[in-house]
């Protein structure tokens, strides 16, 4: 069996050097960035008396396979008052991330909101980005915007900044404003596939494809082995696995039940359930084929900033009528629906 991974590789924003190493601590150092986990713990074993104690705690916690305990080691580092403000900052800092990477992010706010309220903010632009991102789990969305927002174009945070802004303008679903920030960090940074990403999901909201098409393959050409390609992949796989449900479904639907789908032009939709996963929401699209032929899933976020797939069915100029026909379809088929607003939802429904 292979012994677990330190608990920090979940962490995919920690940073390598917070505290200075010390020539002690090279070898540790050299066996963890090789990922010789083993070697580097017999190392740090071998001159923990040479480093300095906090910068032994900082390794020693990265070196831990179980969270509970690399928490404590953090959290018995900063009670360390005597510490210089870098290095309790440096500390605040891994155990924000460790905290995050475990969707504890009140906690992980709540560790680095003392060097946040400081006169000078103790944090590198990463730290102000890890607590944005805890205000975005949250759902204080203009806090989130005012941490992203301070960070400097010298900071080297700047663009990941730039790309989280325009991820929450999209969430806000401000195609625009989100095409400016990830154009702005773009810039700064012009070979960063995040941001090329981001613009292709900002030009394809606008329905500007012709230029989404164009980032795209410079994207396939330039940066094919990218995890946001991967991402932009993954949206177009179900972008593709809707249709074809969508075009099973009408060409498999009995002519007698085409007649339940409402087909008036509104702003009022029925919607029959909403799922956190997409595939939850697939099923249940087959599954009433037979009943609503025109049923359609809409991606969207809610105020954390999480994926939401919205089964939904008809538009209803009048929101009465809307009802009257939820209803209907509720005592036919004992289904629970709702009517919603479609301009209501978090995201973009197009």
């Amino acid at each position: 069996m292979r012994p677990p991974l330190p608990l920090i590789l979940l962490c995919t924003l920690a940073a390598l050097v917070v505290v200075p190493v010390l020539a002690g601590m090279d070898q540790v150092v050299g066996h963890f960035t090789a990922g010789r986990y083993a070697d580097a713990r017999a190392a740090l074993a071998g001159s923990a008396e040479e480093g300095r104690p906090a910068e032994a705690i900082l390794w020693r916690s990265r070196l831990e396979s179980d969270p509970d305990k690399a928490d404590a080691l953090l959290v018995s580092g900063l009670e360390e008052t005597t510490l210089p403000a870098a290095t309790r900052a440096g500390l605040a800092l891994q155990l924000a991330h460790l905290r995050f990477a475990r969707n504890d992010h009140q906690g992980a706010y709540d560790i680095l909101q003392p060097f946040l309220s400081a006169e000078t903010v103790d944090l590198p632009g990463e730290g102000l980005i890890i607590a944005a991102l805890c205000q975005r789990a949250i759902g204080n969305l203009q806090r989130a915007r005012e941490f992203l927002a301070a960070i400097k174009p010298e900071d080297p945070a700047f663009t990941s900044a730039r790309y989280f802004l325009g991820d929450i303008g999209l969430q806000d679903g401000d195609d625009e404003l989100a095409l400016r920030y990830f154009e702005s960090g773009n810039h700064h940074a012009d070979t960063d596939p995040r941001l090329q990403a981001g613009r292709w999901r900002a030009l394809r909201a606008a329905g500007q494809d012709d230029q989404a098409d164009t980032i795209l393959k410079d994207l396939r050409q330039n940066h094919p082995s990218c995890l946001a390609l991967v991402e932009i992949d993954r949206v177009l796989r179900q972008e593709e696995d809707e249709e074809q449900a969508r075009l099973g479904t009408h060409r498999e639907a009995p002519r007698d039940t085409l007649a339940t789908a409402p087909v008036a032009a509104g702003r009022y939709a029925l919607q029959l359930g909403a799922f956190s996963d997409r595939g939850l929401a697939l099923d249940y699209q087959r599954r009433l084929a037979d009943i609503f032929p025109d049923l359609k899933i809409i991606e969207a976020r809610d105020q954390r900033g999480q994926f939401l797939y919205k089964v939904r069915t008809g538009s209803f100029v009048n929101p009465a009528r809307a009802r009257s026909e939820a209803r209907r379809l509720k005592n036919e088929h004992k289904l629970e629906i709702i009517v919603v607003e479609t301009e209501a939802t978090f995201g973009n429904d197009r």
